[in-house]
């Protein structure tokens, strides 16, 4: 058998993501975590399902310590109250969101259309002019408001409680839409699906006009080959254009044979004027 030799810490909680052997002996192997990692961990929990919910909370046992999964933790800097029962939370992806945010400047505007508890809006919002921060789960966005205050953020930060097209269509209908530069879309499962909704945001809007063509920051899963073949031929497809200028990158291995990617992408003013399909 080979022994769990690693887990993810978030504040005061450990955890784990045990295989299917190690189930008879999970609360042995939670008392160890805890016995050994004490008084930091606090808390020893088990991922039992995967993800299946539009929240993307999920499905947590407790192994060990306390019953409480609202805890607090520190990242660059910036500190962020969750509660694992009900919104997502990923400490791995703290290098990405790091290398994310070194892109962005003073002069830019950011939408954040998978916003969660904020881990990536809330830092842009001490870097760029304004942050408009999104999130379809209700709980999320109360940690997110909670969060932006906890930092001193909040009057950069404009948070919304919608589903990831409605927003859009919102942000790019009003009149912030010529000042947005940045677009950020970390929902790997299914980001993909969203991009449709970018296509005619200037239909209706004079051609001679102004407009800034927002950078794209799209996150997806890939089990194909050629990851990035794959990634690059999802997004053109969704766009409906032939070819998009993409800069792709390999985030990391979620999985054995299963990659998790970042597109990065200038929208193509052939899509923003794009006549939109009968069925959206």
């Amino acid at each position: 058998m080979i022994i769990p030799s690693a887990f993810e810490t978030v504040g005061h909680i450990a955890h784990l993501n045990l295989r299917e052997e190690h189930q008879p002996f999970k609360y042995l192997i939670a008392k160890v975590v805890l016995d050994k990692n004490k008084p930091k961990i606090q808390t020893v929990v088990n991922k039992i399902d995967a993800i299946h919910n539009d929240y993307r909370t999920m499905q947590l046992e407790v192994l060990a310590g306390n019953n409480s999964l609202v805890t607090m933790l520190v990242e660059n800097g910036f500190r962020f109250n969750v509660d694992l029962a009900t919104v997502y939370w990923n400490s791995k992806l703290a290098t990405e969101r790091q290398r994310l945010l070194s892109g962005f400047n003073f002069k830019d505007v950011v939408c954040d259309v998978f916003a969660g508890v904020g881990p990536i809006c809330i830092p842009a919002a001490k870097i760029v002019k304004r942050v408009y921060a999104n999130d379809l789960n209700p709980y999320a966005v109360d940690y997110l408001e909670r969060n932006s205050v906890l930092n001193k953020l909040e009057k950069k930060i404009e948070v919304f409680n919608m589903d990831g097209r409605r927003f859009i269509d919102a942000m790019f209908a009003s009149q912030k839409a010529h000042k947005i530069t940045q677009v950020v879309m970390n929902l790997p499962n299914d980001a993909t699906e969203f991009l449709d909704a970018f296509r005619g945001i200037y239909r209706d809007r004079p051609e001679d006009a102004k407009f800034t063509f927002p950078k794209i920051h799209l996150y997806g899963f890939s089990k194909a080959r050629d990851p990035e073949f794959d990634f690059h031929e999802r997004i053109r497809i969704a766009l409906a254009e032939v070819a998009v200028n993409v800069e792709m990158r390999r985030v990391r291995l979620v999985a054995p044979g299963k990659w998790m990617l970042c597109a990065s992408f200038v929208l193509p003013e052939s899509v923003a004027f794009a006549r939109r399909s009968p069925n959206m």
